[in-house]
């Protein structure tokens, strides 16, 4: 994986002794920072929740943006965007550390004008990342910035159920169709988060249709390419160019996210904080994958404090490799 070797450092640090000052003392780098809105998009006259997270003990943040209304406080903040016309807006975070090392995380939002819900569910934000079914036999379109794959490694057990289907929820149930985002952002600007299924759904599509009709299949035909038996799953699999009928993520770069081992009340906090963290990257730019994975190990590191099985096992749940 593509990332400066001080900046691994201060991850195997953060990691293994909780980033404690000792450990801050090794590293000359900036702290490593990754920053999200609690939803990339938000309505006319509306507010967005922000937050950022940043290695090393005592960081100091300092939140600006130069429309709206901004309120900071730690690593936490309220954007008031009322009075604001429908475009992307964006905010930024800077942090420093007690050397005075600092760095900054830009965090953009569009201001939508509100469509109509989406068939067979609840009306549902448009956001950078949209999500669709990729039938058996089907290609994907060409042109999107970010391919992301939602895979499978076996149907499910009693004891991964509850785990695919929040995994599933998030990219169906949270994400709009793809198709709908066409409509407004550049095909070369999205993320399109794939389902592979083995047929056509109905009108109505919900979590369990998906998992009863998921193509194991065509699942195992991708995840066969990468490290490790990955029979359980959830896995996230994102490339910069289309994986097709059978091709192999081995062809170029990719981020590969394992979320078999996450608690089930977790797997859907961190789906959805990779698609808010590639929401702020220029995901399509190769360099910017390596920081993704980076800012998405940190946050994953801050967010499972006392859980050591998070700790554990991150090094290999999250990684950009060539």
């Amino acid at each position: 994986m593509a990332m400066h070797r001080s900046a691994l450092l201060v991850l195997c640090l953060l990691i293994a002794g909780g980033g404690g000052p000792s450990a801050w003392a090794l590293a000359a780098d900036p702290p490593i920072l990754g920053c999200a809105a609690a939803t990339p998009t938000v309505e006319l006259a509306g507010a967005v929740a922000m937050s950022a997270w940043a290695s090393g003990p005592s960081p100091r943040y300092v939140w600006e943006a130069p429309v709206g209304r901004l309120e900071g406080r730690g690593h936490q903040a309220r954007w008031d965007l009322r009075g604001l016309r429908p475009g992307t807006y964006a905010a930024a975070v800077r942090v420093s550390d007690p050397s005075g090392a600092a760095t900054e995380c830009v965090v953009r939002v569009i201001v939508r004008q509100d469509a109509g819900p989406r068939a067979g569910g609840a009306a549902t934000p448009a956001r950078e990342t949209g999500s669709a079914l990729l039938l058996a036999g089907a290609r994907e379109t060409e042109g999107y910035g970010l391919y992301s794959y939602l895979l499978l490694g076996a149907p499910p057990s009693a004891g991964t159920r509850e785990r695919y289907l929040k995994a599933i929820e998030a990219v169906w149930s949270l994400l709009p169709d793809i198709k709908a985002l066409d409509q407004y952002l550049p095909r070369a600007e999205l993320n399109v988060a794939y389902v592979p299924v083995r047929s056509a759904p109905g009108q109505s599509v919900s979590a369990e249709w998906i998992l009863d009709n998921y193509d194991y299949a065509r699942a195992r035909s991708l995840l066969r390419y990468l490290p490790g038996a990955n029979r359980d799953g959830p896995y996230l699999l994102s490339t910069l160019k289309p994986l097709g009928i059978t091709g192999g993520p081995t062809a170029g770069p990719h981020l590969f996210q394992d979320l078999s081992s996450v608690p089930p009340h977790l797997a859907a906090s961190w789906v959805k904080e990779f698609l808010n963290q590639a929401a702020q990257e220029r995901f399509w730019d190769e360099r910017s994958g390596a920081k993704l994975a980076l800012k998405l190990r940190v946050t994953v590191a801050i967010l499972g404090e006392g859980l050591p099985e998070v700790k554990k096992a991150l090094d290999s749940w999250i990684a950009w490799a060539r």
